[in-house]
């Protein structure tokens, strides 16, 4: 059993794909098992890719159908045994200290957080408006983050980087996917998990590359007809009653009025 599995789901360029698989053998803590779970690509192109892989540490599984991205990540969360896990992006890329850092910072907390330099289409460093506004939301120290204030800062803008965070496998496995969405399921699994006494570690250590640019997985799925928001308004209008029935004010105010989100919505 591996200190840490890393969770792999595919759908996209085959050639940051294999950036991203480049990026955990490259890492200098060596023990770690990853886990692509290819959710039937139409192209036979990853797997011979994978067959020519000889590290015992790397398993390569293909669905026989399409089964969406949030049933795929509660099918790779059934796979993990390692005491923690990352759900990687299939484009983003771990910088070589990423798991060592990770291991020596998590503790006992059920998430912990890095700092994230965000990548184009061609690796190229870049900070677009909406990641200069998650910058300006995170905290400014390394610590033991949790509770209300914790909860209203991420309902005012949610400054997480979903790919990058190393989960307690205990604590994700506890909680999952909901398979009803597949936008907002990262951001309930993240308040949920804060609400029910969940904590986070925040890393100044900058140590994961998130990409972000047009053709990409995430970015394809947001702009889908207007799915985007319509599930974040379901989402904070569930988190503005929970946290009210909590007696979390400051929070339930914050999910109510999700500025960023709100804004995110008129601009674009």
């Amino acid at each position: 059993m591996a200190k840490v599995d890393i969770l792999l789901t595919y759908w996209g360029d085959l050639d940051l794909l294999k950036e991203a698989v480049n990026s955990v053998i490259a890492q200098t803590e060596d023990d770690w098992r990853l886990l692509i779970f290819d959710d039937c690509y139409p192209s036979k192109e990853p797997a011979i890719y994978f067959s020519t892989l000889t590290d015992d540490r790397i398993v390569y599984y293909r669905h026989k159908k399409n089964i969406g991205i949030t049933k795929n990540f509660n099918f790779a969360l059934k796979a993990t045994k390692a005491d923690y896990c990352v759900l990687l992006g299939c484009d983003d890329v771990l910088l070589p200290t990423y798991l060592e850092t990770a291991l020596a910072h998590v503790g006992d907390a059920d998430m912990y957080q890095p700092s994230v330099d965000v990548i184009d289409g061609q690796s190229k460093v870049y900070l677009p408006l909406g990641d200069r506004i998650k910058r300006l939301l995170q905290p400014r120290k390394n610590g033991i983050y949790s509770g209300e204030k914790l909860a209203a800062s991420l309902c005012t803008g949610n400054w997480l980087y979903f790919p990058s965070i190393m989960w307690k496998t205990k604590t994700i496995k506890k909680y999952g996917f909901d398979t009803k969405y597949k936008i907002t399921e990262d951001v309930i699994l993240e308040l949920d998990i804060i609400k029910n006494g969940g904590v986070l570690f925040f890393d100044t250590s900058t140590t994961f590359h998130y990409r972000r640019f047009a053709n990409s997985l995430s970015s394809k799925e947001k702009s889908k007809d207007g799915i985007r928001f319509k599930e974040e308004t379901d989402t904070y209008t569930h988190f503005t009653e929970a946290f009210k029935d909590m007696g979390w004010k400051r929070a339930s105010r914050a999910a109510k009025w999700h500025i960023t989100s709100r804004l995110h919505r008129m601009i674009s």
